[in-house]
């Protein structure tokens, strides 16, 4: 029989988006969304499946900028009053349907929905969910990755290998901090690949990370087994590619499961359709429209009108065939590749934004359970972690991975171009200064060394990709704008601070309450390599 298997990777990412000064901000809510449709029905999946002893593998990078926020208690806070204020509308939005019987039923499913959150949030994980997590990766169903501090695009700091130290270095900080066990495997924010980085993730004592599939079909010399085992570098790093058609099968084109017709419109939410007085009670619009949760569309719905109520029965029947074609192509695909291997062990690494499941996927964590229980009975194919396929093939040629990323272009176009490339002079100057200031202060403390963290702390934020990428979208450009701006200022003060030899303590704290991440960071981890 040959051995093959399927790898499930997801990369759970958020951009740091706390603003205690302003309750009920847009940006915080893209947080509440997350807990709500991905992350709290992915550990229901996660339990029912483990209930039933149904075996599932997956595999998550949590990134700490996303522990960090779901640990705070300000946002857990905030995200229990954001319930609340949903069941309070869910039970408006009943009064006012009270003309169609369709429509309610489609409201109480989610007021149900919303209300399981609150019970799940508060009374089974304490306001916390990462132990939960925890949980399950200590009993072998999840492998939690490391991966930076925040999302950056490591190529871009190839040259200043302090930089990269640094963001791995915090971000093992974090994941110590959250988890129990000690992670083999690294996530690449963006699968962002350049030669300069395999010797650092090396150093660190990571076995594997993950790129896009082109990083190892375009290498040099090409890789003898493909896609369908992990690659090693010339320094012995293994690298998991990702298999493209299991992406687009799921998602990214027309044809993709997530955008059958049956399934939830979620792009059709209430917040964007209703008036200001209906939407009140639920936030203030003058802030900015959002997601509600209250979406009663199929995505067959061509207006309002006359569209077509969201059927959970149609949904639940096509999320079983689409978990059954998925398996299906994927076998058939592994079955061919360990023949032409010459019965080699062979995997597919299914790698998949965390987001897509539930929030631009409605039925995604549903499928995701489907998958895994249909996986279980299946007699030759089944699921892995990352650790348990990490074994190069015997004889395998080294390879040099080539330049790419997991972006849509495919490399650094999302990153660097004529929207955000006047980001860039600023951040690498900050960087080279922050080098400098771990130098000339390498052993101070009290006020001055909270000043040096924070410093450190802004850079980490202002070197994510989160910001350059969204200078791309109209929509979110101004606020991505001001949050670098915000990050690199901070930063500039405390340089020229620390030359005049005053720092303002209120302007400090200030900060630190602002940006309260990383708590434990150490500016020291800037210093050169001795």
């Amino acid at each position: 029989m040959a051995d093959i298997s399927l790898v499930f990777v997801l990369d759970a990412h958020m951009p740091f988006v706390r603003h205690p000064d302003t309750p009920g901000c847009v940006e915080e809510s893209w947080f509440f969304n997350a807990l709500s449709n991905t992350y709290l029905p992915l550990l229901r999946t996660c339990t029912t499946l483990e209930t039933e002893g149904i075996p599932f593998k997956l595999a998550i990078a949590f990134s700490p900028t996303l522990c960090e926020m779901m640990a705070d208690p300000l946002l857990q806070e905030r995200y229990i009053s954001h319930l609340d204020k949903s069941i309070e509308f869910g039970l408006a939005e009943l009064d006012r349907s009270k003309g169609s019987v369709d429509t309610r039923e489609r409201i109480r499913s989610e007021l149900d929905r919303i209300e399981l959150n609150r019970r799940d949030f508060c009374d089974i994980y304490e306001r916390n969910i990462l132990p939960k997590f925890d949980y399950f990766a200590m009993h072998g169903y999840l492998e939690i990755l490391a991966t930076t501090a925040t999302s950056c695009f490591l190529p871009l700091y190839s040259d200043i290998p302090e930089a990269i130290n640094a963001q791995i270095e915090t971000g093992l900080l974090v994941y110590r901090k959250h988890f129990t066990a000690i992670p083999t495997g690294f996530w690449l924010p963006a699968m962002a690949w350049c030669p300069r980085l395999a010797p650092i993730i090396k150093a660190y004592g990571f076995q594997y990370t993950f790129v896009d599939s082109h990083a190892v079909l375009f290498a040099d010399p090409p890789s003898d087994t493909g896609v369908f085992s992990p690659a090693i570098c010339s320094n012995g790093l293994l690298v998991f590619a990702r298999d493209f058609f299991s992406l687009t099968d799921v998602t990214s084109t027309d044809s993709s499961f997530d955008q059958n017709k049956v399934y939830l419109d979620t792009e059709r939410d209430v917040g964007f359709e209703l008036s200001e007085s209906l939407l009140s009670p639920l936030f203030d619009v003058h802030q900015g429209r959002r997601i509600t949760g209250f979406r009663y569309y199929a995505k067959s719905a061509e207006n309002q009108d006359q569209g077509s109520l969201y059927d959970e029965g149609l949904a639940r029947t096509q999320i079983e065939e689409d978990a059954r074609q998925f398996i299906q192509r994927r076998f058939e695909t592994l079955n061919k590749a360990s023949s032409l291997l010459e019965g080699a062990p062979v995997s597919i690494c299914a790698t998949y934004p965390a987001s897509l499941f539930g929030q631009s996927w409605y039925e995604g964590p549903a499928w995701l359970e489907a998958t895994f229980r249909q996986l279980a009975v299946h007699p030759e194919l089944s699921a892995a972690l990352p650790c348990q396929r990490a074994i190069p093939r015997q004889l395998s040629q080294p390879i040099e991975p080539y330049c790419s990323s997991g972006l849509q272009g495919g490399y650094a176009e999302d990153v660097l171009n004529s929207a955000n490339d006047w980001m860039y002079p600023y951040i690498r100057k900050a960087t080279l200064r922050m080098i400098d200031l771990a130098e000339r202060f390498p052993d101070d403390n009290g006020l001055k060394e909270r000043a040096l963290n924070m410093s450190a702390r802004e850079l980490l934020l202002a070197q994510s990709m989160d910001w350059f990428i969204m200078m791309n979208d109209r929509e979110h450009s101004d606020y991505a704008k001001r949050r670098f701006q915000e990050s690199v200022r901070a930063f500039t003060v405390v340089y020229e601070s620390l030359g005049s030899n005053f720092i303002s303590t209120e302007w400090l704290t200030k900060i630190e309450k602002v940006d309260n991440l990383f708590p434990e960071i150490n500016y020291r981890v800037y210093s050169k390599k001795k």
